[in-house]
């Protein structure tokens, strides 16, 4: 086939797929009805949630840790795990506490497949990043290793990001890669963790962060591993800062190891 043939045959499957996808759009709307229990939207909203909805997903509010964001019930600058660990990223802004309708929503996106959860996601974790008042540059998503996508058929980080950064006109850049598997998270204490991902990650554009302010973009904020580990890399790539904005944190206990609910709640 010539070289015109081929670039109308894939123009023609172009047109398509593009069919398909908006017959899909127009059977199955996902606009209209509730991201958490699949009712009818009357109204409309935001975020994709019916108003019963909205009123159980368990927003952070108020006083928060300075470094991982989760919610703090005294009025100490920072919660117990942070005290005692030196964080490498600036802070974590994340706009939901991991429990409840904001669990099963991230679980309904990496486990459901039900990939248009992300723009529910990425709206809430904007609206965070603009009330928390940090400004950054561009947005690097947390990667997964091939096989790890190849496994799950996506990377929700990168859904995550891609829509982050449409709303708020900053660029996504794939800054960051993981060049070996890992053992599953849930399955390891907090300290386990860190050493899991020693040298899972690597800078792969050093052009793209240097000197720049690097917004890391993941889905949920268990121990801090996974952002440290990242962030380390990313300054060792010459980034200016790394922030790090998530979905969802776990809440913090006294207990600087993560509580066993939060280990098998929180599979990353």
């Amino acid at each position: 086939m010539t070289g015109r043939g081929e670039r109308v045959k894939e123009r023609l499957s172009r047109l398509v797929r593009g069919a398909a996808d908006a017959l899909v759009r127009a059977v199955y709307p996902e606009d209209i009805t509730c991201d958490v229990c699949g009712g009818e939207l009357t109204a409309d909203t935001r975020y994709t949630l019916c108003a019963e909805c909205l009123e159980k997903m368990p927003f952070i509010r108020g006083h928060r840790c300075l470094g991982c964001g989760a919610p703090i019930s005294d009025e100490a600058d920072y919660c117990p795990r942070c005290q005692h660990t030196e964080n490498v990223f600036r802070r974590n802004i994340s706009p939901f506490v991991y429990k409840g309708e904001a669990l099963a929503l991230v679980h309904a996106l990496k486990f459901g497949k039900k990939k248009y959860v992300a723009r529910l996601l990425g709206a809430a974790m904007s609206d965070a990043y603009i009330e928390s008042g940090e400004r950054c540059e561009v947005i690097v998503p947390v990667p997964m290793s091939d096989a790890e996508k190849k496994r799950r058929g996506f990377n929700q980080s990168e859904l995550i990001a891609a829509n982050i950064g449409e709303r708020l006109g900053m660029p996504v850049l794939p800054a960051l890669v993981k060049v070996k598997d890992t053992p599953p998270q849930k399955e390891l204490s907090g300290k386990a963790r860190a050493e899991n991902l020693k040298g899972c990650f690597a800078v792969a554009y050093g052009e793209y962060v240097k000197g720049r302010k690097v917004l890391l973009v993941d889905d949920v904020f268990t121990t801090g591993s996974t952002a440290n580990e990242c962030a380390r890399m990313l300054l060792k790539g010459r980034a200016g800062s790394v922030t790090v904005l998530t979905a969802a944190v776990t809440e913090r206990k006294l207990s600087l190891e993560p509580p066993e609910e939060d280990v098998r709640q929180a599979p990353v």
